[in-house]
């Protein structure tokens, strides 16, 4: 027992490690002992945060419990203290601390992107991070790679990922080693990805050496959804945004606006790596 108990990281260790802003960290301090986050951890919820079987449910449960948590910081601080038992599980299964952090660093880049969006921190993404808890999902490189049931790996970008090809393959060819290591069950699973990175009209708009255009090239489309809004979040930071008030501060922000004006669709692609990667 006192082996594990070596193992596991404190909410305050794993600020440490994913660079959590000294605004967010205070915050986060404020609600030490508060009696409900206490609660929460004694009946074991926050632990089966990063049990992949259970987090949704007990989410739901923690939701319910930690009312009202406007600003998202109470539901932070539990997943930050179910990291530490996400730590023991990477330890016990061997993989490198590099990994976690990355992985981890995801609570980080949240809070921030929202800062960015609406001008104050705050974590709003608690529906999406049991993913990286309980082991599902992981960042490897500029990628990041999730375990879905149906026999895949499905692919995300993170906001600050650099989409040169150079990089997005050696992520791949990494996530594929690290797959054949640590759950050889998806070492030869396809590699899909949904996102608006994918969107055909992006050809439209962005002249041919462009990354996102070359990150493209690595995928076969299967599908597109022009109905889809998620580029708003990612091109404008915000999705409520009046069309003629959408800011126009980058190359991509002017074209896509001016696309938008004359009717055009974006959407998302859903489409599968092609193989090899390279």
């Amino acid at each position: 027992m006192e082996e594990e108990k070596t193992m596991r990281k404190t909410i305050w260790e794993i600020c440490t490690m994913i660079e959590m802003p000294q605004e967010v960290r205070k915050e986060l301090e404020l609600l030490k002992g508060q009696t409900v986050l206490q609660k929460v951890e004694s009946e074991r919820l926050v632990e089966k945060l990063a049990d992949p079987d259970q987090w949704k449910t007990v989410w739901k449960k923690i939701q319910e419990k930690i009312k009202p948590d406007e600003n998202g910081f109470k539901m932070l601080f539990c997943m930050l203290e179910a990291a530490g038992y996400s730590y023991e599980k990477y330890q016990k299964e061997g993989i490198s601390e590099k990994i976690f952090t990355e992985t981890m660093k995801c609570f980080t880049r949240f809070v921030e992107e929202h800062l960015e969006s609406f001008g104050n921190y705050a974590f709003d993404r608690d529906f999406w991070t049991g993913r990286q808890l309980s082991l599902q999902l992981f960042r490897i490189g500029e990628l990041e790679y999730e375990k879905k049931e149906e026999g895949e790996i499905s692919m995300h970008i993170p906001s600050d990922a650099d989409l040169s090809a150079g990089k997005c393959v050696k992520s791949i060819e990494e996530a594929r080693k690290f797959f054949q290591e640590y759950d050889p069950a998806y070492a030869e699973v396809p590699y899909t990805c949904t996102s608006w990175l994918l969107s055909p009209a992006l050809k439209e708009l962005l002249p041919e050496n462009s990354r996102i255009l070359q990150f493209q090239e690595l995928f076969s489309v299967r599908e597109v959804d022009r109905t889809s809004d998620e580029f708003l979040q990612w091109v404008y930071k915000r999705k409520d945004i009046p069309l003629e008030e959408l800011p126009e501060n980058t190359s991509l922000q002017r074209k896509m606006k001016e696309y938008l004006r004359k009717g055009g669709q974006i959407g998302e692609g859903a489409g599968v790596l092609k193989q090899p990667a390279v």
